[in-house]
């Protein structure tokens, strides 16, 4: 985990560098970070900017730093520079996401954003205990920790019933939890988790309102289920994304690895997306890039074919702005994309328009889609 975070803490360090947007301490941790990895930031910037130039612009998909990553992974062949090799992938993709091609950088440096600054909806994730009361926990709190100091004996355990904690993520950020049997949940903005201070002897239960991504420890005699309004799903070991939002009409169980059963009948297998039709009850199986989810799970914002009303809901619940279509078919357009955590919303928009398939018009907190065609 420690890689993952450091992968994209220097993308978006590097992003932000770019972007003219970062401080003196960052700018500290920035050269700290790549000097640990073995990376040269000078020659990222300028070997990525020229094969920016040569590549083309498939716009509508930002996913050219892969290509770039091709041909720069050569630097670190060292088996010690593993970690700078994860560092560079991810630094690769963001910086040619920013277009860092000679005109684009002018265009971003000359772009009047006057108004259209949007920033993160200040991180706030909320730890309640049994009795109701609850705490702000913040970055660096080890939810675990603070459950032990409340928790009865292991003596005890075999004899009472477990008591049930929630972690609600209200908004601007996601929070990983680590349960008591090992297992991980990335919660996303607007979600919540009640899970045991400890699983019983037979089986594993939380239960889910939101999004969360599950990296589940295997157990074989101890099956672990997550409980949805609607759905509930049973796995053994695997890593599986659950969203089930109140507010939405459909239930989606996207299975990454291993194997998952969803309400005792339906089996999915790596790679498929179970949709449950909260109305009709219906469970309806696709086909999906199941990597997408793994991806967004270390820090990525990662849109797979999505339509750009899904995508700017998504946005919304990350920044707490209203928006609407000026066209309303607008909405139903499908777009791939892939663009690093940001703190300003406004950077994000720049990057989006750069498909040339639409613009923002901001006028205080909402948004307005227009065609950039238009």
């Amino acid at each position: 985990m420690k890689e993952y975070y450091k992968s994209t803490r220097l993308a978006r360090l590097l992003t932000k560098f770019v972007m003219q947007d970062i401080s003196e301490g960052e700018k500290k941790e920035l050269v700290s970070l790549a000097r640990k990895a073995g990376v040269n930031i000078q020659k990222i910037i300028q070997d990525v900017a020229e094969k920016e130039m040569t590549l083309g612009n498939d716009d509508a998909e930002i996913e050219t730093g892969k290509k770039v990553w091709l041909s720069i992974e050569n630097e670190l062949k060292r088996p010690k520079r593993h970690v700078g090799r994860l560092l560079l992938r991810y630094a690769a993709i963001i910086i040619v996401c920013l277009g860092l091609s000679g005109g684009f950088y002018l265009y971003m440096n000359q772009v009047d954003d006057t108004g259209r600054e949007i920033v993160l909806l200040e991180n706030e994730t909320v730890l309640e205990f049994p009795s109701g009361h609850s705490v702000v926990l913040t970055d660096k709190t080890n939810v675990l920790d603070i459950i032990r100091q409340n928790t009865v004996p292991l003596e005890k355990k075999s004899t009472s019933a477990p008591e049930l904690y929630k972690v609600r993520v209200l908004c601007g950020a996601t929070r990983t939890i680590i349960l008591e049997d090992s297992t991980t949940v990335v919660l996303y903005p607007g979600s919540e988790l009640q899970f045991p201070e400890f699983f019983s002897l037979d089986e594993r239960s939380v239960m889910l309102l939101g999004e969360g991504y599950f990296n589940v420890k295997r157990d074989s005699t101890r099956p672990f289920t997550v409980n949805t309004e609607q759905v509930s799903i049973e796995v053994l070991g695997t890593s599986f994304n659950v969203r089930a939002y109140k507010e939405e009409q459909t239930i989606e169980t996207v299975l990454v690895s291993g194997k998952v059963m969803l309400n005792g009948t339906t089996v999915l297998q790596p790679n498929q997306m179970a949709i449950f039709d909260c109305g009709n009850r219906q469970i309806k199986i696709e086909e999906v890039n199941a990597d997408v989810y793994r991806e967004r799970s270390r820090g990525m914002f990662v849109f797979d074919n999505r339509t750009l009303d899904e995508i700017m809901h998504e946005f919304s619940q990350w920044f707490g702005f209203e928006y609407s279509f000026e066209d309303s078919a607008l909405k139903n357009k499908k777009f791939r994309l892939r663009l690093p955590h940001m703190d300003r919303f406004d950077q994000l928009m720049i990057l989006m328009e750069k498909t040339g398939e639409i613009r923002f018009l901001v006028s205080g907190n909402h948004i307005k889609i227009k065609n950039g065609k238009e």
